[in-house]
């Protein structure tokens, strides 16, 4: 029996040569995964499989060939088993130079790097949105004047061409749709960083954003409700009360006479804000990848935070259950009631309140002191929510705050609403009765329980210049929240984001506030509350919870205490106290101690392979397994194999660890 007979026969034994085909690719890529240790991906594993099958007869008949087993010869029966032995070798270098493409094709282009055609195609489409989108907000830009060449002058307060960019701004922004449109909401309550021209502009786009036709929301509606408009209520006003940036409010009377108001979401707005928010985390992420404030500032975290916002905001069940946690603890500050059996993701049906905007509100006939009474009540409602009740409305914009028929206030649009735990409650109330006292201390220690420190700070120096800030208490409220964030990024503190989102909202509230009385003194008093606050949140019933819960734990760890002392006072008689300290306690410095130890043990036997195969393959002695070929020679092929594979892993191991650091 021939060589290449033996190998036609084994090769092509099985009618089903697809099927053969594709289980040894599957298994040459399981093995190839396996050896290298890593997870590469299937396709070029498969492909790896396949080269294999179409290389490996080639090199097992060279390789008989130059071992003295040429074709044509007749094989005894202990010869068959040399050339078995020679096959499986040759299959298995094929094997291995397969591997060694898998991995020069990883590391030049890694797993992952290379989309799959299902995800090549999503990327394309989502790529095009992209591209129309940027086009189309750059055609908006230039349309309104927005890209013309201007000087410094444009963001001077008082100059023209500062009235002309913040108008032009805000068009620009109103005209591209609902993502620009609640940045420049954000935009318009930063009266600190922004001249008075472009808050007034950008304060338009609170309730003054272009409305959808009814014709194109009605659908809309319909859908959402589960049913005919006509149905569900007894009439629907087709004219918007408001325009929102992700919906648009329209009033409505049910079959029982109620009047609500219907918060309907724009029908484009879920698709719009998909590939705004692609478009703004991407950018985001370039900035922070290649520039070095992007970084210091974490733009792209901040990114990240808005638009979890502008999403949680789209769906309005969320909005429907904080409408009824804050309602629960309101007191000062009215909030319409909901109807879930009504609402669903996409619409809200709510109690309609019959007042005015505070933007579009007229105080100049409001006696002096109803306005305090006003300013009052409002502070007081949401630093009752921010220190009480911990759930809070986050966007306290002008075009949120309603002023009712009756005198009252109210709330509207919860699409922002921020949390806070109770030991952060706690810290916030204590903070601010320690700057009543203009303890800086006091207020440092407070500050830091509510911050994340980094190790290397100078508490010392932080205290300073916490004393330092206290004495700017006499402006507004919003400066002192700017130098307050920037006291904290000086000495790197780590503010969690909805701790910055509650100080943001108490920042912003100024500007509603000095609606109703412009001499009003914001921080005067929430200081003057702070201690009212404080009380309110531990109640007899609460403090009797607390003291029972420590109790508790108290009562246990004195019951421990006597024998602890005990055997802690016998040790140090005895000389035999001993205080270990374990190195490398965390798991992730074991974990890596650990892969280094496993891979340089692969090294070292890949290295011994080599050499050891070198030994081999240099010996003239030793018994023929085939007319050519020694045995020591083919069992130094075997190491020589055995290196080249261990070799392959290490190396593509080394590149993937150096990537993912």
């Amino acid at each position: 029996m021939s060589v290449e007979t033996s190998l036609n026969e084994a090769l092509l034994s099985i009618p089903a040569w697809i099927v053969t085909i594709g289980l040894f690719a599957f298994s040459a890529g399981f093995l190839a995964r396996r050896l290298l240790g890593v997870p590469i991906g299937w396709p070029r594993s498969i492909v790896v499989g396949l080269i294999v099958y179409a290389a490996g007869a080639p090199v097992a008949t060279l390789f008989a060939s130059t071992s003295g087993l040429s074709a044509g010869t007749e094989l005894s029966p202990s010869a068959l088993g040399a050339a078995a032995l020679i096959v499986v070798l040759s299959f298995a270098w094929a094997f291995a130079f397969g591997i060694g493409l898998l991995v020069l094709v990883e590391v030049l282009w890694p797993t992952g790097s290379i989309p799959t055609p299902l995800a090549y195609f999503r990327a394309r489409r989502a790529s095009k949105a992209r591209r129309r989108r940027y086009f189309r907000v750059a055609a908006l830009a230039i349309r309104n004047g927005l890209l013309r060449p201007v000087g410094a002058r444009a963001i001077q307060s008082g100059t023209p061409e500062a009235t002309r960019t913040a108008r032009a701004l805000a068009k620009t922004l109103n005209q591209a749709g609902v993502s620009f449109i609640k940045l420049g909401q954000t935009m318009s309550t930063r009266a600190d960083m922004l001249p008075a021209e472009y808050i007034s502009e950008l304060s338009v786009l609170q309730t003054r954003a272009e409305p959808e036709n009814w014709t194109d929301l009605e659908p809309a509606l319909a859908a959402a409700l589960g049913a005919p408009v006509d149905q569900v209520f007894a009439s629907v006003s087709t004219e918007p009360l408001a325009s929102a940036s992700v919906a648009q409010v329209h009033a409505a009377v049910l079959p029982n006479g109620d009047a609500v108001v219907v918060k309907v979401q724009r029908p484009q707005a879920l698709a719009q804000v998909t590939v705004d928010l692609d478009i703004i985390e991407r950018f985001a992420g370039t900035l922070e990848n290649r520039t070095g404030w992007g970084k210091a500032l974490g733009v792209k975290a901040l990114a990240s935070g808005f638009a979890d916002s502008l999403r949680e905001e789209l769906d309005y069940t969320a909005e429907l259950e904080s409408m009824r946690t804050i309602a629960s603890g309101a007191s000062t500050i009215r909030i319409p009631t909901v109807y879930p059996e009504l609402s669903s993701k996409r619409v809200l049906v709510m109690e309609r309140l019959d007042g005015v905007p505070l933007g579009e509100a007229d105080f100049s006939a409001v006696p002096a002191p109803e306005r305090q009474r006003l300013a009052e009540s409002l502070l007081r409602g949401v630093l009752a929510q921010v220190v009480v009740s911990g759930v809070f409305h986050a966007d306290l914009h002008p075009g949120n705050i309603l002023l009712l028929a009756s005198g009252e206030l109210a709330l509207l649009d919860f699409g922002s609403v921020g949390r806070l735990g109770k030991d952060t409650r706690t810290s916030l109330a204590g903070f601010l009765v320690a700057v009543k006292a203009e303890d800086n201390v006091a207020a440092a220690e407070r500050l830091l329980e509510m911050l994340d420190p980094p190790p290397e700070l100078d508490r010392r120096q932080f205290e300073r210049d916490l004393g330092v800030l206290l004495t700017y208490l006499g402006g507004s409220t919003s400066s002192l929240v700017t130098r307050l964030f920037r006291l904290v990024q000086q000495h790197a503190l780590g503010v969690p984001a909805q701790l910055a989102a509650a100080l943001r909202a108490i920042g912003a509230l100024e500007g509603s506030i000095k609606l109703i009385e412009p001499g009003f003194d914001v921080i005067a008093e929430a200081q003057k509350q702070s201690s009212s606050l404080l009380a309110s949140m531990y109640s007899a019933e609460s403090l009797k919870h607390l003291l029972a819960s420590n109790a508790i734990g108290l009562v246990s760890a004195l019951q421990r205490l006597p024998g602890n002392l005990s055997s802690l006072s016998e040790k140090i008689e005895q000389g035999t106290l001993q205080v270990r300290v374990r190195q490398f306690s965390d798991a992730g410095d074991r974990s890596f101690l650990t892969s280094l130890a496993h891979e340089g043990i692969v090294a070292l036997i890949a290295i011994a392979a080599v050499i050891g195969s070198i030994v081999l393959v240099g010996l003239d002695t030793g018994p023929m397994l085939a007319p050519n070929l020694r045995l020591y020679t083919f069992f130094g092929y075997t190491l020589a194999l055995g290196g080249f594979v261990f070799g392959l892993r290490t190396l593509v191991r080394a590149f993937r660890g150096k990537r993912e650091r």
